[in-house]
């Protein structure tokens, strides 16, 4: 059969089952259901709602991320997080808006994040979080390019909303963090029809940790490590090494294993604000097909008495 005579005949299950094993062949299916990025270190709210109130101001941060340049359709991800301690620092409350898209469909999920931390020594610190909010699933199958304008199939867009709840732990220190995350507790099908099929949407399990070493007076390093895990696909592990110059610049290298590989750029341009960029590039199937990944970052504090951007 060629092409025109599959445009001909393609419905829309098949074209998210499509979509769904792109994804899988590439090794990153998971990223298309949860949010991705190579600079995950410093965006980990989105995944995790412990995170909400753990710096000792109010963080906000923007997260842009342009996937597989060069690929039509590819997908596109915008990430803002906005979070704040409360109530003498025990408390902690944070927003996170999140929207993927990849060809026709979009993906848009609205979430409330709350924390309690528990001070376990002077040094250590346990803080436990929950997330409720909204996903909302959009198809503008009516904008897609097909052979038969009046295919039914192709004439209406499809739209669903549906709840969300996950939780976290996060337990740091100065020198070190570790945390366990379950961002979407409700496993929902985009279709119901077809339940238990490609369409679904699925739990994702998060560990994510990090450790700092100082090697001099102006030096840091800061290797961590974000490994995911969801039924049916391969364990996701991405490892990042880091370098902070004079509290000012990071500059780091990232490795996905059997998936792609990375640097980006950091630089707090003052007290308050700082600016990344972040690049990789496919080490998979997908190598030569596209020109890489693109990640454009920007944090800001808005406590003008902190004395510098956060560590982690």
């Amino acid at each position: 059969m060629d092409k025109i005579s599959i445009m001909r005949t393609i419905n829309y299950r098949y074209y998210l089952v499509f979509l769904f094993v792109l994804t899988l062949l590439t090794g990153e299916i998971n990223a298309q259901q949860e949010p991705m990025f190579t600079q995950y270190m410093f965006n980990t709210l989105s995944i995790n709602p412990a995170i909400a109130g753990t710096k000792k101001s109010i963080n906000a941060n923007s997260l842009s991320r342009f996937q597989w340049v060069g690929m039509e359709g590819s997908p596109k991800t915008f990430s803002v997080g906005l979070h704040s301690p409360v109530n003498n620092r025990k408390i902690g409350v944070g927003l996170t808006i999140l929207s993927d898209k990849i060809g026709p469909v979009t993906n848009t999920h609205i979430s409330l994040n709350y924390a309690y931390r528990l001070i376990i020594t002077e040094d250590l610190t346990l803080s436990m979080g929950i997330k409720g909010g909204i996903s909302s699933y959009y198809a503008g199958l009516s904008h897609l390019d097909v052979i038969d304008n009046e295919d039914p199939q192709f004439i209406d867009n499809e739209k669903k909303l549906s709840p969300n709840l996950g939780f976290g732990f996060y337990l740091y220190h100065e020198r070190f963090y570790v945390g366990f995350a379950v961002p979407k507790l409700l496993e929902t099908s985009i279709d119901e029809e077809y339940a238990e099929s490609f369409t679904d949407l699925k739990r994702h399990y998060y560990i994510h940790a990090g450790y700092t070493m100082q090697l001099s007076s102006e030096w840091v390093f800061k290797p961590s490590l974000l490994t995911k895990a969801v039924s049916g696909s391969p364990t996701s592990n991405d490892i990042t090494l880091q370098f902070l110059y004079n509290n000012k610049i990071w500059i780091g290298g990232m490795y996905r294993l059997g998936d792609a590989a990375g640097l980006f750029v950091d630089v707090a341009i003052n007290r308050q604000l700082m600016l990344g960029y972040g690049y990789d590039f496919s080490l998979n199937s997908m190598m030569g097909a596209n020109s890489g990944s693109h990640e454009l970052m920007i944090i800001y504090e808005f406590d003008i008495r902190r004395k510098s951007i956060p560590l982690f």
